[in-house]
């Protein structure tokens, strides 16, 4: 009986170049297993001192608590609703602080005299209004057409036409009591003066500016230009001012008698007319 004859195989792994492919892909895998789990640990890293922010959408007031205030000169509406035609609840005067504790589509959530309403956001501003210097001072109403306010403790006193001083109104302002008439047959002096004069506005103003050594300025009385004018009175080598314009189709002197120059201009800063 014939024998067969065979010969065994060589095992793969018994081939160097077999070998040396699985010791590289071994190697391979290693590495890509490593760097992953480097990046995976690096990612959690840097995302550690991240603070996520959620962006609100839709009609959602953004909830506060600002300090605004009311800037409208003839006050601000507080709303029932977001706005202009909606309810009006009551007037907010000008200058008033607020607490603003929602927002949405340009209008405050305020609460003021007991009332919740809306107002718009683009008549109020984050800024404190100025303090009004002339606040508590007393307040002069002329039959003349014009306001005028006077420092707390002053006196006013109207002496109405007088034909000497060419005046059709003079009013007096004095921290001292001041006579009920007009002293005759002297020259009247007081601390302050506002006189409506009969002269014209060249006229008046010509009554000072043939003063010998006047000295003449471009001033504001109450918003209105105006002219100022500083001299040396003959009479009583004293340094007086006086200041002359025109409003509401009259011509006006505001002077002061001596030593009284910044209670002129603190006053004159308070002169409306109508």
């Amino acid at each position: 009986m014939a024998r067969r004859m065979y010969r065994m195989k060589k095992s793969p792994l018994s081939n160097k170049r077999n070998r040396m492919i699985l010791v590289l892909v071994a190697v391979a895998a290693v590495v890509l297993i490593g760097f992953g789990f480097y990046s995976l640990t690096k990612k959690k890293t840097s995302n550690a001192g991240k603070v996520e922010i959620k962006l609100e959408t839709g009609d959602r007031p953004i909830a506060k608590e600002d300090a605004i205030y009311v800037n409208a000169d003839g006050g601000l509406s507080l709303r029932a609703d977001r706005n202009p035609n909606s309810q009006r609840l009551l007037l907010i005067p000008n200058g008033t602080k607020l607490v603003a504790t929602e927002e949405l589509d340009g209008w405050y959530k305020v609460v003021y005299s007991d009332k919740t309403g809306w107002i718009s956001k683009q008549y109020t501003t984050a800024d404190a209004p100025a303090e009004d210097p002339s606040k508590g001072w007393g307040t002069f109403t002329s039959t003349a057409g014009y306001k005028i306010k006077y420092q707390p403790g002053w006196k006013a006193q109207d002496y109405g036409a007088n034909t000497v001083l060419a005046a059709s109104s003079l009013v007096a302002f004095s921290n001292l009591d001041l006579p009920t008439t007009m002293p005759a047959g002297s020259e009247f002096i007081a601390p302050v003066t506002v006189a409506v004069s009969t002269k014209t506005l060249d006229e008046a103003a010509k009554s000072y500016t043939t003063i010998a050594g006047v000295q003449a300025e471009a001033v504001s009385v109450g918003g209105i230009a105006a002219n100022k004018y500083t001299y040396t009175s003959t009479s009583s080598n004293t340094q007086m001012t006086a200041i002359v314009f025109t409003a509401g189709g009259k011509v006006f002197v505001l002077s002061e008698a001596g030593g009284y120059a910044d209670d002129l201009l603190k006053m004159s800063a308070t002169f409306t007319i109508g």
